[in-house]
């Protein structure tokens, strides 16, 4: 059997220390390395964020120029549709009056042609003697 010495205890105390001070070392070397990246990370999402609020905004005013564009659009077939239907009630009264003065018309062509007839009919069939 060996005999451990009180120095062989010392060395072997010192080098598990020098092992756990390497271990610590290297620790906060990933920890650093972990921080950096941490922040790195952090930057780049807020500039992922920025640029995703920026793409709302804009995409927010198309929508807004494009509902104003088609209020527009709607205003202007309102006023179209209104005018359409002045012109159909024009043509309605213009169309009313042609029908009155067409039938007027046929009416005094009528009676002038049965007047016509009549004289016609008078002088073929009783001829004065």
């Amino acid at each position: 059997m060996s005999t451990v010495t009180e120095n062989d205890l010392r060395e072997l105390k010192d080098l598990i220390n020098s092992r756990f001070s390497e271990l610590d070392r290297k620790i906060d070397g990933i920890d650093k390395k972990l921080d950096i990246h941490i922040v790195r990370t952090d930057e780049q999402l807020k500039a992922i964020n920025n640029t995703i609020a920026q793409m709302d905004k804009k995409t927010e005013q198309r929508f807004d120029d494009i509902n104003k564009r088609i209020d527009d659009t709607n205003k202007r077939f309102d006023d179209t549709n209104k005018r359409f239907d002045d012109t159909n009630k024009r043509i309605d009264g213009v169309n009313a009056r042609l029908n009155t003065i067409t039938l007027g018309f046929f009416s005094i062509i009528g009676i002038l042609v049965t007047g016509l007839l009549g004289i016609i009919g008078k002088v073929v069939f009783f001829p004065n003697p």
